[in-house]
């Protein structure tokens, strides 16, 4: 899935009150991934322990609850037939909650990358302006370079292929995948040689992650950031206990 370059925030830990919320009131707004999915279930089977609350908000007008964070946890738990989980509800529209992006960026050969975004139907078009349109959201993505930059017209459609290509390219070894949660990391890296291109896109509003969870979709694999005020501390309820 490729490794995590993440800002350095001081965020403390807190220890949180929790209430236990039925799996299938949660909705995801993110696709899975399968090696994630695998890992959480072997960890929570081999330790008989649920340690890491669901972080969970309210959808407006609705019987349900987003997940904000614990997509894997939810499906692992879900797959083993469990019932419900230890849950902390957010305020999600307080200004506590933030809610950004992860920019996907790899070192790699860009013409296999291309060639195989063009195998899936993406389209890929050379433009020096891709960033600033996909600042503004006009475009799926712009992936950048320090000599090059191209736009992938589209919306969520593309920004899935693109996960795709990039999460299969990287399992092969093709290419090395870093997700940063910052642009500016990224271009960092970029300048010294760490990487090569990176794929630029502008971050879904609350309202839009509401609205997408809302009419059942999911958004590719990392698409939002979020970041809370608190860490949550380390519970211990027993697996059994969930079901």
């Amino acid at each position: 899935m490729g490794v995590e370059k993440v800002p350095k925030y001081n965020i403390p830990i807190k220890k949180v009150e929790y209430v236990y919320i039925e799996l299938d009131k949660m909705k995801p707004h993110e696709q899975l991934v399968q090696k994630e999915l695998e890992a959480f279930i072997e960890s929570v089977t081999g330790s008989g322990v649920f340690w890491k609350p669901m972080l969970l908000a309210k959808v407006p007008g609705e019987d349900m609850y987003l997940i904000v964070d614990g997509h894997h946890r939810w499906a692992g738990l879900m797959k083993l037939g469990a019932k419900k989980a230890p849950s902390v509800i957010l305020d999600y529209f307080s200004d506590d909650v933030k809610v950004y992006t992860w920019y996907p960026a790899f070192k790699g050969d860009l013409d296999k990358v291309l060639e195989r975004l063009k195998k899936e139907g993406v389209e890929v078009i050379e433009d020096s302006n891709a960033e600033e349109l996909a600042e503004k959201g006009e475009i799926a993505f712009a992936l950048v370079g320090k000599d090059k930059a191209f736009k992938i017209p589209g919306a969520l459609k593309e920004q899935k292929l693109v996960s795709k290509v990039l999460d299969e390219m990287s399992v092969k070894g093709e290419i090395e995948l870093i997700y940063y949660g910052l642009k500016e990391d990224a271009k960092a890296d970029m300048d010294v040689g760490e990487i090569d291109y990176v794929f630029i896109r502008k971050a879904p509003s609350k309202e839009e992650v509401m609205e997408l969870v809302k009419r059942g979709d999911v958004y590719s694999p990392k698409t939002t950031r979020h970041v809370l005020p608190f860490i949550p501390d380390k519970i211990d309820v027993k697996l059994e206990d969930l079901f």
